[in-house]
């Protein structure tokens, strides 16, 4: 069976200064700069040599939406999910914002878009699955799984019982990024291939930044990497762990077909990293192994750069590599760790792409990621 999973940082904030002129979608130049890329860059690349190598899963960081709470709401202003919707043709989309006008509050972040205050701003994390029966609830209503009916775990209508959003910084929000709230989305899909099925665990993450972070202060870099690490322990240990050791309200694992779990998304964190490196100490994988960029613009400066990250402003800095999709296989035992007896193919996993954006005022800082894992 092979898993087909993306990643990508979309840097959507972009969009708050660049807004469609009245009366047409305030979206709309934004909208249709990414659905090109990813129906004229980013499928052909897909598919190089692969009749449909579409991912079944999408996991995407700073996506945006812009939702109008006037009592007479206008088409001008659309959500997250539609925009998502409309950029990714074929796939079911979901928004989950972390950080919005409304909730967080402070002038410093929203002020300079000058958006009308009955517009709430969105920042967020999307996730986009492929059109089919694949969403599964994470939890079922039966403490006995054994009692419960086939299928118990099928998704409801608007799909909500197969997220959780877990919040793994909470502080007072300063309108930095420092201060910036960051969630956890964790899913659950079933995928079936030739007779075969398997259920997939998914966590869709972006972790803790500090300004002035990896500029020579090592004070700064040791506060930042310390954040973090936190951050991954509580993802190896009260979601993942804690998940696996759950034996009521879930669907559990049939003989021999353990669960898939995946950690994909941004972590702000180099390969050399004490976070990075707990997370391979749990037994995960990093699918996408070959950091050397594919870098599809004209002046290719990118190109065989080992990285996922760069400068839009400063092409004599070096990219970094901060973007990751880790794999592993849950234990037949209580365990924080996942296991790697079950070996994982990731030979069809990709390089880093850097697609051309022909509209660049929306080009993303960031590579997308592509796994193909095979079981």
């Amino acid at each position: 069976m092979d898993v087909k999973i993306m990643s990508w940082n979309m840097a959507g904030a972009k969009l708050f200064e660049q807004l469609g002129p009245e009366p047409e979608p305030a979206a709309g130049r934004y909208i249709a700069a990414f659905r090109k890329v990813w129906l004229q860059r980013i499928l052909p690349w897909l598919s190089e040599g692969e009749d449909d190598n579409r991912p079944e899963l999408i996991l995407l960081q700073e996506c945006i939406g812009l939702q109008d709470h006037s009592d007479r709401p206008s088409s001008r202003w659309q959500g997250g999910v539609a925009i998502l919707q409309e950029i990714f043709v074929g796939y079911e989309c979901f928004f989950f914002p972390a950080v919005t006008s409304n909730s967080n509050p402070h002038p410093g972040k929203w002020n300079r878009y000058g958006i009308p205050s009955h517009i709430e701003i969105e920042q967020g994390y999307g996730v986009c699955i492929l059109k089919g029966e694949r969403c599964r609830k994470l939890w079922v209503p039966w403490a006995d799984s054994t009692e419960a009916p086939v299928d118990a775990d099928r998704a409801d209508t608007g799909f909500r019982t197969c997220f959780e959003l877990i919040p793994v910084s909470t502080a007072l929000y300063q309108g930095t990024r420092d201060t910036e709230p960051r969630l956890l989305i964790m899913g659950r899909l079933k995928l079936e291939q030739n007779g075969e099925s398997r259920y997939l665990n998914y966590l869709n993450v972006h972790l803790n930044t500090l300004s002035g972070e990896r500029e020579g202060d090592s004070q700064i870099d040791q506060r930042a990497s310390g954040s973090r690490l936190r951050q991954v322990e509580f993802i190896l240990d009260d979601v993942i762990a804690a998940y696996q050791q759950a034996t009521r309200y879930r669907v559990l694992e049939e003989e021999g077909q353990r669960d898939l779990w995946v950690i994909g998304g941004d972590f702000n964190a180099v390969p050399e990293s004490a976070e990075i490196a707990r997370i391979r100490a749990s037994g995960f994988v990093d699918a996408t192994a070959d950091k050397r960029i594919e870098d599809e613009n004209g002046d290719r400066h990118l190109n065989q750069q080992w990285g996922s990250k760069w400068s839009l402003g400063d092409k004599q800095r070096p990219a970094l590599v901060l973007d990751y999709i880790f794999c592993g296989v849950s234990p037949n035992v209580d365990s924080a760790k996942v296991s790697r007896v079950e070996v994982l193919n990731i030979e069809g996993s990709r390089r880093p792409f850097s697609p051309r954006f022909d509209d660049a005022e929306f080009a993303t800082d960031h590579a997308l990621l592509f796994a193909k894992i095979s079981l």
